[in-house]
């Protein structure tokens, strides 16, 4: 046994230092060197050839002539696309086999496919959204509790930009599988705004300042009629509510401008807008006897 181990490792050394294994392997090395080298080159430079043609092809018209909304899932799309396309080009280069490189990246593909299974119902669910139009940039939308802009819809998630500017990033899985308001969907939208007065406040005089506001401004719409009656009996105030009809594109516009007039106008009528309060009764007579 030892001597077969002994005769095992002459052979290894001898082919190890043989001049012609040296040859071949420093050989091989230097092509390999030289395969990479291009390949890298083709990579970076592919890279960036792609990058100035897709930004030029960003500037046309016949890509501005594209729904926005599909424009960034466009991008995303072409974008990864011809990163894989170039890999696979770069690795022919190096010397890979392409039955061998079909197989790999075969394989390859579905431990992705099983690690990023999530990822492909984001993907799925982005298709949704673009083909049946849920929303689109620049919509106003409510999506799982934020409330927001459509800033962009990519391959996989959807941005929003919220009204104190953070940016949501929400994958399109989710979006799917759970309500969504837009508000932008229709040319009108209904505004909603409460006020609370005190108890001993003249009601019908409430009604007919709210009324006033509504017919002074041009923004709110006749049909549907404005609607103006209570809606609450709270603790220490009574809540009026108004609802009025307005064009989408002015909503906030008009929303701030009434919330705005309503105070200097109860304020010329006296009229309270209260605060919460407590009425306190004390019996003196319980009171007497606890302290006797």
């Amino acid at each position: 046994m030892v001597e077969h181990d002994k005769k095992f490792l002459a052979q290894v050394i001898y082919t190890f230092t043989n001049e012609e294994f040296l040859v071949n392997l420093t050989n091989s090395l230097i092509i390999f060197l030289f395969r990479f080298t291009i390949a890298l080159l083709f990579f970076i430079v592919g890279r960036k050839l792609v990058k100035s043609f897709l930004s030029r092809y960003y500037k046309t018209h016949a890509f501005k002539a594209i729904d926005s909304s599909f424009k960034t899932f466009l991008s995303s799309i072409i974008d990864t696309g011809s990163i894989i396309i170039l890999i696979i080009i770069s690795l022919l280069i190096i010397g890979f086999q392409h039955t061998s490189l079909i197989a790999f990246l075969g394989s390859i593909g579905i431990g992705i496919g099983l690690a990023l299974k999530d990822n492909l119902s984001n993907f799925v669910g982005g298709l949704i959204i673009l083909v049946f139009k849920t929303y689109s940039v620049d919509d106003e939308v409510e999506i799982i509790g934020n409330y927001g802009i459509i800033s962009s819809i990519d391959v996989f998630s959807t941005t929003i930009v919220t009204f104190n500017d953070d940016i949501v990033t929400i994958p399109n899985g989710n979006i799917i599988n759970n309500q969504v308001i837009n508000y932008s969907k229709t040319p009108n939208r209904r505004m909603k705004v409460v006020v609370s007065v005190a108890y001993d406040t003249n009601i019908d005089q409430v009604f007919q300042i709210l009324n006033d506001l509504v017919k002074n401004n041009e923004n709110i719409l006749k049909t549907p009629a404005p609607f103006i009656n209570i809606e609450k009996y709270n603790s220490s105030s009574i809540d009026i509510a108004l609802k009025v009809w307005t064009k989408n594109e002015v909503y906030w516009s008009t929303y701030f401008t009434i919330l705005k007039n309503i105070k200097p106008a109860f304020d010329s009528l006296n009229i309270v807008i209260p605060f919460p309060q407590m009425d306190i009764h004390i019996k003196h007579q319980n009171l007497y006897n606890k302290s006797s």
